[in-house]
């Protein structure tokens, strides 16, 4: 899971532009629903789309762990680690940039998963956030994917507060862009 992620400051980490591109859809990233609250040094994202797609195609991206590096483009290595009924472990580095400054970050996501409802994930390293924690889910709607992101992050180190905002917003919206694009592309494939 999900440039976001400097949502990874995400995955959800970059702050690079977005291009405002139409989808299959006939929607454009400017559907794409971002919210970001701080509170006492914690980030809350919560990030909405629509996609025209199955809920199994969609599934199918959202937990294509090893080859996420190949569709969202912060994100440097994924890799399952272990992987049992219950749970992934699963290793990832991401990048990120703000303003002049880039960044690599280091997770170990252990992920429970609700097949084709919901994937939960919590940062168990600790080495780059102090909380690194979120969900995607996913349901049906008028023949589209519902697709909800939500993520909870506290940045060690101290982070300007507009930076901190502008940097997950702008990861979450780069994140949730490149998921949908993917899920968009397998699904006309």
């Amino acid at each position: 899971m999900t440039r976001l992620k400097l949502a990874s400051i995400v995955m959800a980490s970059c702050l690079s532009a977005m291009a405002f591109s139409a989808s299959a859809s006939g929607r454009t990233t400017r559907d794409l629903f971002i919210h970001i609250r701080h509170q006492k040094g914690v980030y809350f994202v919560k990030g909405e789309f629509y996609v025209k797609a199955s809920v199994e195609n969609s599934w199918k991206v959202l937990t294509d762990y090893n080859h996420i590096a190949d569709f969202v483009g912060n994100v440097d290595s994924s890799k399952i680690l272990e992987q049992n009924q219950a749970s992934l472990l699963i290793r990832q580095k991401i990048s990120g940039k703000v303003l002049f400054i880039n960044k690599t970050f280091s997770l170990k996501l252990l992920i429970n998963e609700h097949p084709r409802q919901l994937i939960s994930f919590t940062d168990i390293s600790r080495k780059s956030f102090s909380i690194y924690e979120g969900s995607w889910e996913i349901s049906p709607f008028k023949g589209e994917s519902r697709i909800i992101y939500r993520l909870k992050a506290k940045p060690k180190g101290w982070t300007p507060l507009i930076l901190g905002q502008h940097a997950f917003k702008s990861n979450a919206r780069a994140l949730l862009d490149e998921i949908r694009s993917e899920i968009l592309r397998r699904s006309a494939g």
